[in-house]
């Protein structure tokens, strides 16, 4: 097969944008277009070349560089800029006080164990909450309260004001705030007093104990005098499994649209309760440690009958060797 020559020669120039590496062929197609595709095709990208190689080059160790222009035509992007995120209190105070973030070795020597371990986390170098003995300060109130559990306790708060500060941030930047003070919010599987019922909340209970029957309440005979349920929630409709595909595209949009719309409620008390017991949680994993499986009972009991049978073979076999013997004799 002849080499095909570099030079490339046409009718109408092209539109050439050699900073997005674009080639738009403005000659019309002539007879049938699949025939002379693949010759056109090389033709386009030799001349696409041509240019490139006609622009400044320089050598870079054993390749061959150039440097391409700026973009005549403005691509557009397949999604929107992403917004750029609103500092934290801390990063606000840091740049007017020009605080420089240090960036902090991610391993430490621990003097206990004389090993490099990590800084923080799991397994963490020089870790005060593994000492074995704590000395008593000379100004304490009272020297003889716990300090491992004040010392313990002191950690949880840190944590849980960390998870807080983190949460506010949050908020900030979805532009809500947080919610301060006791929670209102109905508490699943907790009652209230009956004193403290209202009206409604008393007829809301009736209604549900109602409808918690096999009929869901269709037989289930009222009081003298009774109003009518009060069907306070919502029947659920479901789309038809043969909907047209034209609308799924616009459902799909409005869900987006509602996930986007919702704003963050973050309760102070309910972060205080989370971050507390996930830690607790953690450090007794962490004392827990890898201990041995313990065997079942089940494993035990087959043992057993094992060796219970292989001393009764041993007993049966020693007694059938006597009865031999004394035959013999």
């Amino acid at each position: 097969m002849a080499d095909k020559s570099t030079e490339v020669e046409k009718a109408i120039d092209p539109i050439i944008d050699l900073g997005n590496l674009l080639f738009i062929d403005r000659e019309p197609l002539q007879g049938d277009a699949e025939e002379g595709l693949e010759e056109r095709a090389r033709k386009n990208t030799q001349l696409l070349f041509n240019n490139i190689w006609q622009l400044e080059q320089k050598r870079v160790e054993e390749a061959i560089i150039v440097t391409l222009p700026a973009a005549t035509y403005r691509l557009p992007r397949e999604k929107k800029l992403p917004e750029k995120k609103e500092p934290t209190k801390w990063e606000k105070y840091a740049k007017e006080k020009g605080i420089e973030k240090r960036k902090k070795d991610k391993k430490v020597f621990d003097e206990a164990t004389k090993e490099w371990k990590p800084t923080y986390g799991y397994r963490r170098g020089n870790d005060n909450t593994k000492d074995w003995l704590i000395e008593i300060p000379d100004n304490a109130e009272d020297p003889n309260k716990d300090f491992f559990a004040e010392r313990r306790e002191k950690k949880k708060e840190r944590v849980a004001k960390n998870e807080m500060q983190r949460m506010k941030n949050l908020a900030r930047q979805m532009k809500t705030t947080v919610k301060t003070g006791p929670s209102t919010d109905k508490m699943i599987g907790v009652g209230i007093d009956a004193k403290d019922k209202s009206k409604q909340d008393v007829r809301f209970a009736v209604d549900r104990a109602k409808l918690a029957t096999a009929s869901a309440g269709k037989f289930q005979e009222g009081l003298k005098g009774e109003k009518a349920n009060i069907k306070t929630g919502k029947k659920r409709k479901f789309e038809s499994n043969e909907a047209p595909v034209s609308g799924e595209k616009e459902r799909a949009l409005q869900i987006l649209q509602r996930m986007k719309s919702k704003k963050a409620k973050i309760v102070e008390e309910k972060a205080s309760a989370v971050a507390g017991p996930l830690r607790e949680k953690k450090e007794k994993q962490e004392k827990k440690g890898a201990k041995e499986a313990t065997r079942q009972k089940s494993q035990i009991h087959r043992q057993q009958w094992f060796k219970n049978k292989v001393d009764s073979k041993k007993k049966g076999t020693g007694g059938a060797k006597k009865k031999g013997a004394n035959k013999r004799k």
